[in-house]
């Protein structure tokens, strides 16, 4: 569903998979937050479960390292061509459903599990108050004893144990309904590898399926109230726990089969749903050769987006006026090689690129807390970047670069940057307000560049890609249309013919 709802426990399985992978292919904190991945998973997500949620999240962070198909763009052409049997599991998933407490991916870290006390004992504490029984038929005071005494510590252990292990009962209660979503599927699924994957790790689970389902809940009925005091003299939960959490341990590489299956087939589905809400969609072309080629590609978060054509066979630099949409054509770009490399689906009629890590630096902030300048938070992240595209052949989108400086060094430093990135095996796409820049870095670097129309009603923009470098300049068309004297806006067109006419650039 759309909208801008709270992630929670959809982030947690996403976190999980960085702590174990911590390479290129995962996109990191800064590229998810410059392309606003998060609203971008919104849009995509028409998951019925948590559990979908949760895979489809991270799918989105992790890319593919060939770019190849792989069985998330398998099932989607499965389903495609079986709709009945896609209702059926869509049925299935709605019922596993979204839990209050999504919090499965915990089980499947290699995390401490709380040490019970008395736990070997439990057994024999929930036998201990019936066997008391006969004895107090022969030693009523001794019998009676024996019962109240253990009576009190069932209660107590069960209270004190619970209150440790909330947390792990409200995610056994969502493992219940994955055991029973897993049984149901393979009666259903006739896509046999999952099939066969699933089927092989149920066995290892047989034992907790049903006992789960329900655990810890409030009764309010007489009968339920009974039952929820059986359940507190004999332990059973309390041993249910102990038992499930033994079986997790000795099985979690089934569990996380279980898992990701299910995640799977709800990202497939809602892939498929994704595809049928834009307006246009194409499986990406991976290709061996350094080049961008794509055809009325488009941001799939705009409602009413422009779409852009083009062919790159060399970095690129984009040159135009604030507000003519560099910034959103290189966000279009990358989610697009984003989604070409974990969902297999482009906003666009073509998108051919050569697959790799996807990397920017955008949206740069200072950090007033630890004392970092603009400029310093500007060169970190360009430090990042380079450093990747020494590792990997990656993809790179850099927005404004350096515009925390003076001219002199601004122009220098970026010159020097982006020669060393064209140098590196990458594809760099930056924008830039500096017209010298084109001039210095070619024909290392493409130009392109986005304009804009002044009328006397004001600017107006097509947000449409144009080759070569820009020669337009609105700031000081803006002072007059704001409101601005006619003197100040003629002592500005001075002032700017007179330092275009000393660096040698074209006049307006």
């Amino acid at each position: 569903p759309e909208g801008d709802y709270e992630l929670g426990d959809i982030v947690s399985y996403a976190k999980l998979c960085r702590k174990e992978r911590q390479d290129l292919f995962t996109v990191d904190d800064f590229t998810w937050e410059d392309l606003n991945m998060d609203a971008v998973f919104r849009r995509v997500n028409n998951c019925q479960s948590t559990v979908g949620e949760q895979f489809l999240y991270e799918r989105l962070h992790r890319l593919s390292p060939r770019g190849g198909n792989d069985e998330l763009s398998a099932l989607c052409s499965h389903f495609s061509q079986n709709p009945e049997e896609q209702e059926k599991i869509m049925v299935l998933l709605a019922r596993l459903g979204k839990k209050a407490s999504g919090g499965l991916p915990h089980f499947l870290e290699e995390s401490r599990i709380y040490s019970m006390p008395l736990a070997p004992l439990y057994s024999l504490l929930a036998f201990l108050p019936f066997a008391a029984l006969p004895v107090c038929f022969f030693f009523p005071g001794a019998g009676f004893c024996i019962m109240f005494l253990s009576i009190c510590l069932n209660f107590y252990l069960y209270y004190r144990v619970k209150r440790e292990i909330q947390g792990d009962l409200d995610r056994l209660r969502t493992l219940s309904s994955l055991l029973w979503f897993s049984e149901k599927l393979v009666s259903v699924l006739t896509y046999s590898p999952l099939r066969e994957r699933v089927l092989s790790c149920l066995p290892a689970y047989r034992f907790l399926r049903g006992r789960l389902s329900g655990r810890m809940q409030k009764g309010y009925s007489d009968l339920e109230l009974l039952q929820e005091y059986l359940h507190i003299l004999t332990l059973r939960d309390l041993r249910i726990y102990r038992r499930a959490m033994q079986t997790i341990s000795a099985h979690r590489a089934e569990l996380r089969v279980l898992f990701e299956s299910a995640g799977l087939l709800d990202a497939a589905l809602s892939t498929l749903s994704f595809r049928k809400s834009l307006p246009y969609w194409a499986s990406p072309s991976f290709q061996e050769k350094n080049t961008v080629i794509f055809s009325k590609l488009y941001h799939p978060l705009l409602r009413t987006p422009a779409p852009n054509s083009g062919s790159f066979s060399s970095d690129v630099l984009l040159t135009g006026s604030n507000a003519s949409g560099k910034s959103t054509f290189l966000k279009a770009l990358g989610v697009n090689a984003i989604l070409a490399q974990s969902l297999f689906t482009c906003t666009a009629e073509h998108f051919s690129f050569r697959p790799g890590p996807v990397l920017s630096s955008m949206a740069v902030q200072d950090n007033l807390t630890a004392g970092e300048s603009y400029f310093m938070a500007e060169i970190k992240s360009l430090k990042r970047v380079a450093d990747a595209a020494w590792a990997e052949s990656c993809f790179l989108l850099i927005d404004e670069i350096l515009k925390g400086t003076n001219t002199v060094e601004r122009l220098a430093a970026s010159q020097a940057v982006l020669e060393e990135l064209h140098r590196r095996d990458c594809f760099c796409i930056a924008a830039t307000h500096d017209e010298e820049l084109p001039q210095r870095l070619s024909p290392q670097y493409e130009n392109y560049h986005f304009q804009e129309t002044l009328s006397p009603e004001g600017i107006t923009f097509d947000y449409k890609l144009y080759p070569g470098p820009s020669n337009s300049r609105n700031a000081i068309a803006l002072l007059s249309l704001t409101g601005f004297s006619r003197s100040v806006v003629a002592r500005a067109e001075a002032l700017a013919g007179k330092t275009l006419t000393e660096k040698g650039l074209p006049q307006r």
